[in-house]
């Protein structure tokens, strides 16, 4: 993080002013200016830049079709864009103006709409001192906090903002990869796949469960990079919430420990800088190895399976891999390629060698044909697993945390 001069703050604002002529010229339509308001002269760190792409997306959530044309600036004055919108220019101020409201880190942001012709809309209400909570303009000229002061309140606003925003990423992610279907042998809007002791209401319940723990392996993360021995302290915690709230049913242990690890790891980088994946491989490094007490560690120790600990140690390279398969090819076919290539150690589990190659062979087979027949030979599948009494849960569990790599972005 480097101080920025003011040669770099003028080229900013006349490359700003050049944006918004531009855009006016081509779309004669209102425009959506969205900066950072940080004081001092560090403008970019990974928590400022994480505050900002979170505003950006809820943007572009709110506006859909009305958002004809973005223009992003990556400067080291912070990061900028520049929203041409099909909107009203008093509609498109009062959809910046309930945002900023409702945003954790509203006093962070600069949310300025031009009307075509180029005039700059004024706030209906004053904003708020980030030290106070009074108005910020009498604040500011009379310099009554302090730069410190100032920094100081905008650093908490940025953590929270981040601890929370990782913790409903978390959750959001397990819902996605729940209701995906169809999962063969999995719990899906389906059915129960190979669990006679779940269901679809169970998995949301359970993964709605852990949004205190996912924010505390946040907060934990921003506070410390060698969090390992508090982490796993929550994460038993975790697990004990969510038999509570399952009646005994294991739903999401696998889910607890990685999760924790990358989401720790995420907030640990957004913090001090350094690679998410590298921090989470050295978390898990750090925590004591568990004993083999579950199905699925019994079936590491068994087999020589890696299992969830062996990916964590190894930077979750199946995750990141079928994180970037979801990108570019959807859900089923990053959901193939796991059952395809990971050595599953609920599937040797409950079927040995044979069970995990069925799986895997048939996953490749699918994946090898078109796509459009991915959804009907994944159904046939989940037949055949049910009769075998076989379910993937590990590749469901690192499909969740692919899910979640595409929410948190930039890792």
């Amino acid at each position: 993080m480097r101080e920025i001069t003011l040669a770099e703050v003028l080229a900013a604002r006349d490359a700003r002013a050049a944006a918004q002529e531009r855009l006016l010229e081509a779309y004669r339509q209102p425009l959506l200016g969205v900066t950072m308001n940080i004081a001092g002269p560090v403008k970019r760190s990974g928590l400022i830049d994480f505050a900002f792409r979170d505003v950006l997306y809820r943007l572009r959530e709110a506006l859909g079709p009305a958002l004809l044309r973005e223009e992003l600036t990556d400067a080291p004055t912070g990061l900028e864009a520049v929203l041409a919108c099909a909107l009203p220019a008093p509609e498109l101020k009062a959809l910046a103006v309930s945002l900023e409201t409702a945003h954790p880190a509203a006093r962070l942001y600069d949310l300025d709409v031009l009307e075509p012709g180029g005039r700059k809309l004024s706030r209906p209400q004053p904003r708020a001192c980030l030290v106070c909570g009074g108005p910020a303009g009498p604040c500011a000229r009379s310099r009554a906090h302090g730069l410190p002061a100032i920094r100081e309140a905008s650093e908490a606003l940025l953590r929270t903002l981040a601890a929370d925003r990782l913790a409903e990423y978390g959750v959001e992610a397990l819902l996605e990869e729940v209701d995906l279907t169809p999962k063969p042998g999995l719990v899906d809007r389906g059915g129960s796949g190979a669990h006679a002791d779940m269901d679809l209401p169970l998995f949301h319940r359970s993964a709605r469960t852990l949004q205190p723990y996912f924010r505390r392996a946040a907060e934990l993360g921003l506070e410390r990079e060698d969090c390992m021995p508090a982490l796993q302290r929550a994460g038993l915690e975790a697990e004990a919430a969510m038999l509570a709230a399952t009646g005994g049913v294991n739903t999401h242990r696998g889910a607890i420990y990685a999760f924790g690890l990358l989401i720790a790891a995420r907030a640990s980088v957004l913090a001090r800088g350094g690679c998410v994946y590298e921090t989470a491989a050295a978390l898990a490094a750090a925590g004591v190895p568990p004993q083999p007490s579950t199905h699925g560690q019994q079936a590491r120790a068994r087999y020589g399976a890696s299992g969830a600990r062996g990916e964590a140690l190894a930077g979750f390279p199946h995750a990141r891999r079928a994180a970037g398969i979801l990108a570019e090819r959807g859900p089923l076919a990053a959901l193939l390629t796991l059952l395809a290539e990971v050595e599953d150690t609920n599937l040797l589990h409950r079927g040995g060698r044979e069970g995990l190659r069925f799986v895997q062979e048939s996953a490749a087979d699918i994946l090898a044909g078109p796509a459009e027949d991915y959804a009907l030979r994944l159904a046939a599948l989940d037949a055949g697993c049910v009769r075998r009494n076989l379910s993937p849960g590990g590749s469901a569990d690192l499909l969740a945390l692919a899910f979640f790599l595409r929410r948190a972005g930039d890792i």
